[in-house]
């Protein structure tokens, strides 16, 4: 069985030609994706991860601040990119991927020389003394907790959805 129609109305065939012609070039509602991500992944940093909060950091332990946000560059980096019908959202910040994955860290790194206060020696308090740290290699092996910060919540997912809808019948 063959089905054959003829369109007579033209107002139809004009928003169906209309309708095409915005389902082929989604870029611009893309673009617009791109920008609730960025805003959601900086609520994620400002939040200390979302849905499940991260593992605290030691440096925000000990010296206050925020886990993943030292100089808030990781935070900052984030771009949107459209490739046709593709959008991606990332980082070119070297050490995003083991932030957000987590995972084992085993090298050896060089430490600057850099001046240092002693506050205590041999386990008693002493008045601040500045002591120059020369130059050194020191081996780093530690256990990085996977903190996800690259991350669409399902209020996003909504509104990415809504974004598409409303780009394609306008």
């Amino acid at each position: 069985m063959q089905l054959k129609f003829t369109m007579k109305d033209l107002g139809v065939k004009t928003r169906l030609d209309r309708l095409e012609a915005r389902m082929k070039n989604i870029t611009p509602a893309l673009k617009e994706c791109g920008l609730v991500l960025i805003r959601s992944v900086a609520k994620n940093f400002q939040a200390g991860g979302r849905p499940v909060r991260w593992k605290q950091s030691g440096r925000a332990k000990t010296g206050g601040g925020k886990t993943l946000i030292k100089t808030a560059r990781l935070k900052n980096s984030m771009t949107p990119k459209v490739f046709g019908r593709v959008l991606r959202v990332g980082t070119n910040v070297k050490y995003a991927a083991i932030h957000h994955l987590g995972g084992r860290i085993r090298k050896n790194v060089k430490v600057k020389e850099h001046y240092r206060i002693i506050t205590k020696a041999f386990g008693k308090s002493v008045s601040g003394r500045k002591v120059l740290v020369r130059a050194h290699g020191r081996q780093m092996n530690m256990n990085m907790p996977a903190r996800p910060f690259l991350m669409a919540q399902d209020a996003d997912i909504r509104i990415f959805k809504r974004i598409l809808s409303d780009h394609i019948t306008k």
